[in-house]
């Protein structure tokens, strides 16, 4: 298309050529507050370059979906130490310590390991803060690492070999006289980078284990006087041992719900496109409720359906289609400005893909079974309050402008286009690397 490109694509959507600039071809006169120039020239310019820039930022974004890492870590409390032994993911170590972030290379040789294995010993030791009452932070001692023998690949089914998960071990003493113990992580703790730590502690035979998922920098908190009065009671009702030395105040509920949240916003950039694309069809608020209560039942249906472990597509067939529903959503918008039955069977079908897209998250975490029915359903409650705050956010940028002559031309169409190509590009990458 040459340097005559952006002239085809902008004529195609309506704008003429007027004196070097373009304009709506049909423009109403306007009454605006503002002097005519800006009115004219300046303000719509000024929408259509931050639109550009925002899809240079996009495409420049990574294909991949989702940001999350899980770590899993075994606490063993004692009452006289406490030994912590990670299950550090590959692609982490890969991505945040040797700076490789190719989505297709996730396994590390075993030369590399024992190459790098004291920068990981240094990164994990730095990123774990433990102190016992008003002391200052104390750092971990090593125990087996790198392990003698190293095992890099495990195959939960036959020819289809995953990266294993590379066990490290820390330990601490806790001397007698200490009363309470603080323990927080910040192992992969970046800017757009969701990381939490799936702690189970153990403590002792006759105690049974609290599993806590935790975020970065969250503080656990154990009382050690009520912690050894449990195990010198090892008869003391469950109830009593999980109210003592519960380390986090928070719940599940509260957990998965924000859990949820955040994987909308601001983490899930291809679902807030998404949504964004079913709020620009139409200002009217009718056609975006439809909409939206297809996209939840759908979503809700196969979220379920995958963590239940009755129906689920795998991550390199569902990711594509997420975002080639962006792609669809933008571009009809382009053609339509009401909802017809074909929309909502289209947000219905791209719902349930969405859903698959929402239950990998949950893969990763790993569900407390006593409270999956829990977990489930606030996880999904966090994910409707984190679109509804999307809508909440498009609804107040533009109620002062839906209803002026300029809004369909200079701010609907251009955010279509550029949701649509921000699409199309996540698309192609996608293929390209499943």
């Amino acid at each position: 298309m040459g340097a005559n490109a952006p002239c085809l694509l902008l004529r195609g959507l309506g704008w003429r050529q007027s004196a070097g600039a373009f304009r709506p071809a049909a423009q109403v006169p306007v009454d605006w507050s503002f002097p005519s120039r800006w009115q004219d020239e300046f303000t719509p310019r000024l929408g259509l370059w931050i639109g550009w820039l925002l899809l240079v930022v996009i495409g420049g974004l990574p294909a991949g979906a989702h940001t999350t890492s899980v770590t899993r870590v075994d606490a063993q409390l004692t009452t006289n130490s406490l030994t912590l032994t990670f299950q550090l993911n590959q692609p982490d170590l890969l991505q945040f310590l040797v700076g490789r972030t190719n989505d297709q290379v996730v396994l590390m040789a075993e030369g590399e390991v024992r190459t790098n294995a004291a920068r990981i010993a240094d990164y994990v030791q730095s990123r774990v803060r433990f102190h016992l009452d008003t002391n200052a932070p104390v750092r971990g001692s090593l125990s087996n690492w790198p392990p003698a023998k190293l095992v890099l690949t495990v195959e939960e089914r036959p020819g289809e070999p995953r990266p294993a998960l590379l066990p490290l071990t820390l330990r601490w003493e806790i001397p007698a006289g200490a009363r309470q113990l603080e323990l927080s992580l910040s192992l992969y703790d970046a800017f757009g980078f969701a990381a939490l730590y799936e702690v189970l502690f153990h403590r002792g035979k006759d105690v049974p284990p609290v599993l806590q998922l935790v975020a970065a920098r969250q503080a656990m908190v154990i009382d050690l006087d009520a912690f050894q009065e449990d195990v010198r009671r090892p008869d003391a009702p469950a109830t009593s041992a999980d109210s003592a030395a519960a380390p986090v105040r928070t719940t599940t509920a509260t957990q998965f719900m924000e859990l949820g949240f955040t994987h909308i916003l601001p983490k899930g950039l291809d679902h807030i496109l998404f949504v964004l694309g079913l709020f620009l069809l139409s200002p009217k608020l009718k056609p975006l409720l439809w909409q939206v209560t297809a996209f939840t039942i759908a979503h809700s249906i196969t979220l379920a359906l995958a963590v239940l472990g009755i129906f689920a597509l795998p991550g390199r067939v569902v990711e594509p289609i997420i975002a080639l529903s962006i792609a669809v959503v933008a571009i009809e918008n382009l053609f339509r400005s009401e909802v017809l039955p074909w929309r909502w069977a289209a947000v219905f079908g791209f719902g349930l893909i969405h859903g698959m897209g929402f239950a990998g998250v949950l893969s990763e975490v790993g569900l407390p079974r006593e409270q999956l029915g829990t977990a489930l359903l606030c996880f999904n409650v966090g994910v409707e309050l984190g679109q509804l705050a999307v809508i909440t956010l498009a609804f107040t940028a533009t109620k002062w402008c839906e209803k002026r002559a300029w809004y369909v031309p200079w701010v609907r169409r251009p955010a279509c286009l550029l949701i649509a190509l921000a699409g199309v590009v996540w698309t192609v990458e996608r293929l390209l690397s499943s």
